[in-house]
């Protein structure tokens, strides 16, 4: 990887010079492929072709790649200790790193604190990574970043600690006795607890009673869904309306970072929850399930 580190600085971190360059000629030769299922087809084998090419990039990556605890570990944590979890995905990364995301624009204030609270030693509040133990963690998917943007995402971390797992509400176990066993402890999360959820006006959070029927109390409150942060201050004197006995519950993309971190500090229990009902109804029915925009 030395002599990546030596290119990198000529061409660009994970020489995205050169491959921006080689994605626009791929994706004109694609376009050109005039039957939608042969573009497709020819797209997922230059895909496969790449991932080979970069399979040492790979292997760097997973091997470089910080301890993560498991799904179930973390969330026993988050129920045995009554810990606060923020999560970061490929969005947040994305930031860290300079690429804007689609619903949040780039804000230094923002990065710097995402870059904060992912290298916190605060030990009220659990930060939630992907949980990658080996190749076989990776989708195509994390495989095609990890070849765009591993390099620069890897430095992000503190690699001499533990981190717990991202995934708690998006990878859920296939078969289905340990899939309902999961959802079980899941749910003990918010047992019996007053919740208000943060999500964003016009996303597609949605109240999924299989899930939230346990739900003692709950409430909305409805933040931008666009660049959510411009709004910060006033989004955390909403919820800080409501007292520390209820379970703060977000969906707000890299918004909902920051406001666990921050509610963890005044005394608040917060869960990053993503996009928890929609990931339920996939791994339950097989089907992305997209209701009418809330709010």
């Amino acid at each position: 990887m030395h002599t990546d580190r030596y290119w990198e600085k000529v061409l660009g971190s994970d020489l995205e010079i050169p491959r921006g360059i080689v994605r626009k000629i791929s994706s004109l030769f694609v376009g050109l492929v005039p039957i939608k299922s042969w573009r497709t087809h020819v797209r997922n084998k230059i895909d496969d072709l790449v991932i080979r090419l970069h399979r040492k990039k790979i292997e760097h990556f997973v091997h470089h790649y910080p301890k993560v605890r498991t799904e179930t570990e973390t969330i026993q944590k988050i129920l045995a200790e009554r810990k606060s979890i923020a999560r970061f995905g490929d969005g947040e990364f994305n930031l860290c790193i300079g690429i804007t995301k689609a619903m949040q624009k780039y804000d230094l204030e923002l990065v710097a604190r995402l870059k904060q609270i992912l290298n916190t030693s605060d030990n009220n509040i659990l930060i939630g990574i992907n949980t990658i133990n080996s190749e076989n963690d990776l989708t195509k998917t994390w495989k095609k970043f990890i070849i765009r943007r591993g390099n620069r995402v890897l430095r992000l971390f503190n690699c001499n600690r533990t981190y717990d797992s991202s995934t708690i509400t998006t990878i859920f176990p296939s078969q289905k006795e340990a899939f309902d066993s999961y959802i079980e402890l899941l749910k003990q999360v918010w047992h019996n607890r007053k919740v208000v959820f943060v999500v964003g006006k016009n996303s597609h959070f949605f109240f999924e009673e299989d899930l939230f029927h346990n739900i003692a109390q709950h409430e909305f409150i409805y933040a931008p869904g666009k660049n959510a942060f411009e709004k910060y201050d006033h989004i955390l004197s909403a919820i800080k309306q409501y007292d520390t006995s209820w379970l703060i519950m977000l969906s707000l993309g890299p918004t909902a970072t920051l406001l666990a971190y921050d509610l963890s500090k005044s005394g608040y229990q917060a869960i990053d929850l993503g996009k928890t009902p929609s990931n339920y109804k996939l791994a339950k029915n097989g089907v992305f399930y997209l209701p009418p925009p809330a709010g």
